[in-house]
């Protein structure tokens, strides 16, 4: 873009956020949704990117900025014919036999329009606009400059705007790249392809660039469309239970998930489940997928500890962490969240809460554990319609035990099977639970000591009169000293040719010893 546009767009910038009443301080999440309207369809995708991120924005921005409207007119067919060409370097009609003119959907960034290959299959064209990623970018570039004058404020709490910009440009970048998304429509049908009740969703790589993306066309009914379902004789309680199978396969077993499972993206066709978009995806390794396990079986067995310190392997330090207070935070959490039966657990809630400790103890989430609790809030809206006596702890609880089992029997040899076994019986023959607590607590540098004294004022009573006898006993020898140095300078008044200034002082210590040693004889002790 020409310093022309971004001087134009920066004017234009400022004066929506001042119409909408922005001067210092952004303190109004509605209002926050109505500028980035204004601001057309690319500030429209910076807010629909940035309602992915509980992490970053707090609650009541996430809840606004789902209310984003696109309201974006469809690119003239002829243009969107000159990206095509230009992007294949063909005309359509050689690649496309077929190629509708009206756009079977439009977003901010792109248009789908419906064609026909050459080989007959339907296919659905994903056109990324003209100039699109240059206005965004640039718009992104304009906000950058301004982030030391934006503070987004809520409920006293100032959000990073600078923290905010750089993930929205990382994921802008993602979303603006048509092969990004093709490879992950690709391993996601590899993960899935022995999943009978998945639709796999075929990328046609011959015809996709990196603004132009070829994929199936699936006809099917919308997940959340209820009456449709139950019209075309589709059992409710089926749909969200594989639905869910399915989600918690992906996050524990494939480590690799649909990011924005919203209704509008998953459709049901011909019995069988279908997600379309796959522009956001998360990825959890290995170590993160053990440890949120772990999180989850000390939740299951009320152990705070073994909780708080899955999360802080999970999370990452960004400034001090005073460890007590966080255990007591996520001890609060869990007595307030999961402190009744199981099947009453609220998983996407519990998810949000951690988040929240989290931010008020320094510690950051990875983008995908966030992207991870936004998806499971999103599952838990379409159970709630398609089944609303169904809960996803109900899922949950089983398949990831079964899941854990599973995992640590892979792990396990005939050797080590031994070597556990006899560490469990040794472990739990010899040290109780609360010895064990207590181990726990003390490897945690949280344990605490409470030593109680007894007969304290006599202890104290017996110190102070040894203290006072010996400090007399110190007078009596100075005495002795002082009267020895007088009679040896042979100075002052005398008696017998003695001076009286000694005699006077070998007189008060011999006095004051022999009261001292009466004192200590009926004491009884020497």
């Amino acid at each position: 873009m020409d310093k022309y546009y971004t001087r134009d767009r920066l004017k234009e910038i400022i004066s929506v956020f001042l119409k909408h009443g922005f001067k210092n301080n952004i303190r109004n999440p509605k209002e926050f949704r109505r500028a980035l309207e204004d601001l057309g369809p690319t500030f429209v995708k910076i807010g629909q990117i940035l309602s992915t991120r509980p992490d970053i924005l707090p609650k009541e921005y996430i809840e606004e900025l789902k209310n984003l409207q696109d309201n974006v007119k469809s690119e003239d067919f002829n243009v969107i014919k000159d990206i095509v060409e230009k992007e294949l370097q063909k005309p359509i009609a050689q690649v496309f036999p077929y190629f509708e003119k009206k756009p079977l959907a439009c977003a901010s960034l792109s248009q789908v329009h419906l064609a026909r290959t050459k080989s007959e299959n339907i296919v659905a064209v994903k056109v990324q606009r003209p100039n699109v990623k240059e206005k965004l970018m640039a718009d992104i570039h304009i906000l950058n400059k301004l982030t030391p004058f934006i503070n987004l404020i809520s409920q006293g709490e100032v959000i990073n705007a600078k923290e905010v910009i750089d993930e929205l440009s990382d994921a802008a970048k993602k979303e603006l790249n048509f092969l990004s998304e093709l490879n992950n429509i690709n391993r996601f049908n590899e993960n899935n392809k022995d999943v009978k009740y998945m639709a796999s969703l075929k990328a046609y790589k011959e015809y996709s660039t990196d603004k132009v993306l070829v994929m199936d066309y699936i006809e099917g009914i919308k997940i959340d469309n209820i009456k449709k379902l139950e019209e075309e004789g589709y059992d409710l309680k089926d749909i969200a239970e594989k639905l869910t199978y399915n989600y918690f396969k992906q996050i524990f077993e494939d480590g690799y998930f649909h990011a924005d499972p919203h209704p509008g993206n998953i459709l049901v066709s011909n019995k069988k489940i279908g997600y379309i978009d796959f522009g956001l995806m998360g990825e959890l390794n290995k170590n993160l997928r053990k440890h949120l396990n772990e999180f989850l079986k000390g939740a299951a067995s009320e152990d705070i500890n073994s909780m708080a310190n899955s999360v802080l392997k999970i999370g990452i330090k960004r400034g001090p962490v005073d460890i007590n207070k966080f255990h007591s935070d996520i001890e609060m959490m869990y007595d307030k969240y999961i402190g009744e039966s199981m099947g009453e657990y609220d998983l996407p809630q519990i998810m949000e809460e951690i988040l929240k400790v989290c931010k008020s103890n320094n510690i950051a989430m990875p983008k995908d554990v966030a992207l991870l609790a936004k998806s499971l809030m999103t599952i838990q809206g379409l159970l709630a319609k398609l089944d609303k006596d169904m809960n996803l702890i109900d899922i949950a609880e089983p398949y990831v035990a079964s899941h854990i089992i599973q995992e640590n029997l892979k792990e396990i040899n005939s050797t080590n099977m031994l070597k556990y076994l006899y560490t469990f019986l040794k472990s739990n023959i010899e040290l109780s639970p609360k010895v064990l607590l207590l181990i726990n607590h003390a490897l945690g540098g949280r344990m605490k000591l409470n030593l109680e004294f007894k007969n304290m004022e006599n202890s104290i009573s017996e110190l102070n009169r040894m203290v006072n006898r010996l400090i007399f006993a110190i007078i009596v020898a100075s005495l002795v000293v002082s009267s020895s140095l007088v009679i040896n300078a042979d100075i002052g008044i005398k008696i017998y040719n003695i001076p009286i200034i000694g005699l006077v002082g070998y007189l008060g210590a011999a006095i004051a010893g022999f009261w001292l040693l009466i004192s200590i004889l009926k004491s009884g002790k020497l």
